[in-house]
């Protein structure tokens, strides 16, 4: 799914691609030695520079207009201040997973599971079993049925 903010982050790298492709256009001319009139240059860079600062700002705005948006949990009362690195524990926990670094994706997927989020527990229960804590494992896969998660 792409919402806005991803569209007007895509825009704003095409049009940087393109203020890189002037930039370049206008190396490559100076170092063929073709003749470009100073008016053309300045112009040239002026585009740039304009663009880039529109580009910066977009950048702010968006970053402004998408904060806070990773802590809308799903599944659990969670009330943890740091709620919104959830989405970001997951991920870490989950990459860790896929290396077969247990250990590291126990303590982070615990982390989350302590903060109220099912599919965190349900994570760990399956951590758990390959660690081979099939008890503590059962717990958590238990819990995490019970949120739904």
């Amino acid at each position: 799914m792409v919402n806005r903010g991803n569209r007007l982050r895509h825009v704003m790298w095409i049009v940087l691609a393109g203020v890189v492709v002037l930039l370049a256009a206008l190396i490559v001319a100076i170092a063929m030695d073709v003749q470009i009139s100073t008016a053309a240059s300045a112009t040239i860079l002026a585009a740039c520079g304009v663009i880039s600062a529109a580009l910066v700002v977009g950048s702010r705005a968006l970053a402004q207009q998408q904060a806070g948006t990773d802590q809308q949990i799903e599944s659990g009362p969670v009330t943890d201040p740091s709620a919104g690195n959830l989405s970001n524990w997951m991920f870490l926990a989950d990459s860790y997973v896929e290396r077969g670094e247990f250990e590291s994706a126990e303590r982070i997927y615990r982390r989350a599971a302590d903060a109220g989020h099912g599919p965190a527990m349900a994570r760990l229960g399956e951590v758990l079993y390959e660690l081979g804590r099939d008890d503590e494992a059962a717990y958590y896969r238990d819990r995490a049925r019970e949120l739904g998660g």
